[in-house]
């Protein structure tokens, strides 16, 4: 079960320089545990609860680490959620309805 954890920066209200370098953090920890990335949003093949819980872990850990330089990860997050991929539809590409299969006839040799 392919499950994905979006997390977007609030780089509106915040400096660019502080939220690359937090990015930065956010990107190698969730890769170090086994998320991969696609277009700023992290992937992993782990039922709901499992990989929610270590989407919070890992930004936790990160928000211990920061602490320490007086930063707090927390206050720059606009979006840290989480959804089931196979609940979403890809609108790239064409809707199924309009997807027409043909089926090659293979006519045996032998009759």
């Amino acid at each position: 079960m392919a499950y994905a954890i979006v997390i977007n920066l609030d780089r509106e209200n915040n400096s660019e320089v502080v939220c690359d370098e937090l990015w930065d953090f956010i990107k190698t920890s969730m890769l170090e545990v086994g998320f991969l990335y696609i277009r700023n949003t992290f992937t992993i093949n782990l039922p709901e609860q499992a990989a929610c819980e270590l989407a919070r872990q890992t930004i936790e850990n990160i928000e211990s680490h920061l602490e320490y330089y007086n930063r707090h990860l927390h206050r720059f997050l606009k979006d840290f959620y989480g959804f089931d991929i196979s609940a979403t539809t890809n609108l790239l590409t064409p809707a199924t309805e309009k997807i027409n299969l043909q089926e090659d006839v293979i006519e045996d040799s032998l009759s």
